[in-house]
């Protein structure tokens, strides 16, 4: 029980500490099995939303039962709580304190209700008012023509896809105004 409680003090107090949290956000740390690109078992770290653990548990435990590569899963506080370092990494998170890009508004992320998987195969793609194409991670870009065949895409015949839609999840890669296609929020 010592262990298990010293891991949560090790990733909850840095960020409920170093950043402020919403009013009423109860956060949760979950311990996940996932296969990395060697075909390894790893344990990963999700910090979320007590509203959210459960789906996410249930998620997690069928893409590991089905050897559903994801890279990493580390809390966004083990890459300087910066978005942009976790997603290079191909980092999949959930928690991280932050507004909604280019707004004053708190992001699904900052609640706990948002997950980012495999970031860098499936980037946040906009287009700017001044037409230039902004590509989140800034390293996704060889990921962004959706239409070609690579590793690690996430399509709506995918089974995270479809796994997240069953516990009732959206996902940015449908959204109109952007394609967010790592994103899955409640």
């Amino acid at each position: 029980m010592k262990k298990i409680l010293l891991l949560l003090t090790s990733y909850i107090l840095p960020l409920t500490s170093s950043l402020a949290q919403p009013a009423g956000v109860v956060l949760d740390t979950l311990q996940v099995k996932h296969i990395d690109f060697e075909g390894k078992t790893q344990q990963g770290v999700l910090i979320c939303n007590k509203a959210i653990a459960k789906d996410l548990s249930e998620i997690f435990a069928e893409l590991y039962k089905a050897k559903y590569p994801i890279e990493r899963i580390r809390p966004i506080s083990e890459y300087g709580n910066d978005d942009e370092r976790s997603m290079q990494a191909n980092n999949t998170s959930c928690y991280c304190f932050r507004n909604i890009e280019g707004s004053t508004k708190l992001s699904k992320h900052a609640q706990g209700l948002a997950i980012d998987v495999n970031p860098l195969y499936n980037p946040c793609v906009r287009r700017k008012k001044d037409g230039a194409l902004l590509v989140q991670p800034s390293t996704g870009m060889p990921y962004v023509n959706r239409s070609k065949k690579f590793k690690y895409k996430i399509t709506q015949k995918d089974l995270c896809y479809r796994l997240f839609m069953q516990h009732g999840f959206k996902w940015g890669g449908a959204w109109r105004s952007l394609k967010d296609y790592q994103h899955f929020e409640k």
